[in-house]
This record gives C-alpha cells, structure tokens and sequence, in this order.
C-alpha cells in the first residue's frame, strides 16, 4: 500500500488484511470466459459486448470488467466498507486460486470514490505501476490473494 492508504488506515484505527463477514451465499459470483475470471452481475447482463481484443490484453479485459465503484467520503465507515467488498472478493476468488494467481487492486480517489478491481497475474502483462507513491492523488491498497491450498497470514 501506498503512505496514503497507509495513513487512512491508521487515523481509522484499522489494519489490513480484514475479516470478510460473509456467508457463501453473499460472495459475488464469477465466470470464467476465455480463460478470464469475470464478476458475473458485471459480464452478463451489461458487457458481453466488450472482447479481449478491444483491450490491450486479457488483463487489461479483466480489470475493465472487474471493478467496482463504491462511495467514499473520506469517513471511516465507507473506508470500512470498500475493505470490506475487497476482502469478500478475496474470499470469492480462492477457490479458484489452486491454479491461478490473482490480483486485488483498492483506489481511494480524491473525488468521492472507492475503485476496487481484480486480475489475474500473468507473466508479461500488467495492469499499474509497480510504484504505488506515484499515485499522488490517490490511496492505493493492492494485494494478491493467496492460494486456497496455503493458509492465511495476518500481517503484522
């Protein structure tokens, strides 16, 4: 994470990783198409039309797709509340991390929202900068979630 984000969780009092406190039956459904994995409610019914070639690459066709926007007023509860859907994505995705990688990716912009997008990680392609200060007007929190054969850790 960047010193902005960094910041933000400090004078909220709060820590990463966070605890999804959801059910199975809340996490967001996924599709796989074309060796993508997709948020089904953002593929299906609004998107289908986008292909892979119109994006740079399958990445790029990922995060086109998988982000969400959210509010976010600078308070600690829309703060919580984006790490939240962050961290029930995270808990979406490991199933499917036995033989993939993936990346989540949380943007606090300066102007009232909370972007939080996945990817999967594949050699060759990139979806940011790997420098996360040069986002000078944005707090960023990026993280990849874990294979669901390892445990989870919680940083220190």
């Amino acid at each position: 994470m960047n010193n902005r984000m960094s910041a933000l969780l400090q004078r909220a009092g709060l820590r990463w990783p966070l605890v999804a406190r959801v059910t199975p039956e809340q996490l967001p459904a996924l599709d796989i198409f074309e060796d993508c994995v997709l948020l089904k409610n953002h593929w299906a019914p609004n998107n289908q039309h986008v292909k892979i070639a119109d994006c740079f690459d399958k990445t790029g066709f990922e995060c086109f797709i998988n982000h969400v926007h959210l509010p976010f007023d600078g308070r600690n509860e829309p703060l919580i509340s984006c790490l939240e859907y962050a961290a029930t994505l995270q808990e979406a995705l490991m199933p499917l991390a036995t033989d993939r990688q993936f990346r989540v990716i949380v943007s606090l912009s300066e102007d009232d929202d909370c972007t939080v997008r996945f990817h999967q990680i594949r050699i060759g392609e990139h979806s940011m900068s790997e420098d996360l200060e040069g986002f000078k007007s944005e707090a960023i929190l990026v993280f990849d979630v874990p294979s669901s054969r390892q445990p989870l850790s919680l940083a220190t």
